[in-house]
């Protein structure tokens, strides 16, 4: 009897302790990563367009290209012409995160590859593209290099200062979860041990009995994504940390089981492209958003999935 009374203590215990170092381990590698390279990917379009392409130049000398410097080349928004085991390649991008580009940019980069006489090319953009630009790509030996493919390549190319301003706003949401969980795990654990002293026989429990117990007072709440009242996130003043603190949101939206992408329009309006009809977006999308004071009014414009009926809405978690 003995033992099974250690055993009635040690089983919710060793639970609330896998529960709390799972949930650890998954913030600190599957969500950190995914948000500092949220982060990264709109630092990356808050950049200028000079400064962007210097870094995506300097990656590429890395892998082994040479700059072939040609009187036509360049400029603006222009195509770089490179070279690498004596054949040629064309480089081109598209500098900022709204762009979601479709088969259309790639013919169009296919046939300047081909009027340039290349043997391929790269197209580069902190955005996205469409699913269907890929096979057509790899059909024209186009490498395809958006934000969450260059941000690798390009954060060791960036100022230490620099990189630790990016991460700093995902590594404190991080360590705030992980202290959240691992509180709410120690108030359960305090109220299984409340729960068990009442009990009147609480000397020889019947293991029978306190394993089921147990098993249910044990289940670990969800982390509030909301802040709580009074703990609302300050807006930085810092222009490069409100813009990852966006890009950071948009990414945890786009990662909703209801969504199938979401990008900013315009500074005050998200486009949420949903997956699913029947999503509600106050119940998943509004948490995300109202834990920052510059983002809780965003205007949200509601795309229905692909075939549907629904119209296009418009709604506002929080009033201006």
């Amino acid at each position: 009897m003995h033992l099974g009374g250690w055993a009635g203590w040690l089983i919710p215990i060793a639970m609330l302790l896998l529960t709390g170092i799972a949930f650890t381990l998954y913030l600190q590698r599957v969500r950190l990563p995914r948000e500092e390279t949220a982060a990264g990917v709109a630092a990356l379009a808050a950049m200028r367009w000079r400064d962007f392409i210097q870094l995506v130049l300097d990656a590429l000398i890395r892998r082994g290209y040479e700059r072939v410097f040609e009187s036509n080349s360049g400029g603006e928004n222009g195509d770089y012409v490179l070279e690498r085991d004596g054949q040629r390649y064309l480089l081109s991008s598209k500098h900022g995160a709204a762009y979601v580009l479709g088969s259309t940019a790639i013919a169009e980069f296919a046939s300047a590859i081909r009027m340039r006489g290349a043997a391929g090319g790269l197209l580069v953009t902190p955005g996205k593209f469409a699913a269907e630009a890929r096979p057509l790509a790899r059909a024209q030996r186009i490498e395809l290099l958006d934000g969450p493919t260059l941000w690798p390549e390009l954060r060791p190319l960036l100022p230490a200062e620099q990189r630790a301003s990016i991460s700093a706003p995902s590594k404190a949401g991080v360590r705030r979860n992980v202290m959240l969980a691992w509180g709410a795990l120690a108030i359960a654990g305090l109220l299984i041990a409340f729960g068990r002293s009442e009990r009147p026989d609480s000397t020889q429990p019947d293991v029978t009995t306190a394993v089921p117990q147990a098993t249910v007072r044990t289940s670990p709440p969800r982390p509030p994504a909301v802040a709580p009242p009074g703990m609302t996130a300050s807006t930085p003043s810092d222009p490069a940390q409100l813009e990852a603190r966006r890009a950071s949101v948009a990414g945890a939206i786009s990662s909703l089981p209801g969504v199938d992408r979401a990008l900013w329009q315009t500074q005050s309006t998200l486009l949420v492209y949903l997956a699913d009809g029947q999503f509600d977006p106050m119940l998943e999308i509004c948490p995300e958003l109202v834990r920052y004071d510059e983002l809780a009014a965003t205007r949200l414009q509601l795309q229905p999935p692909a075939g549907s009926t629904r119209p296009v809405r418009f709604v506002q978690c929080r009033p201006y």
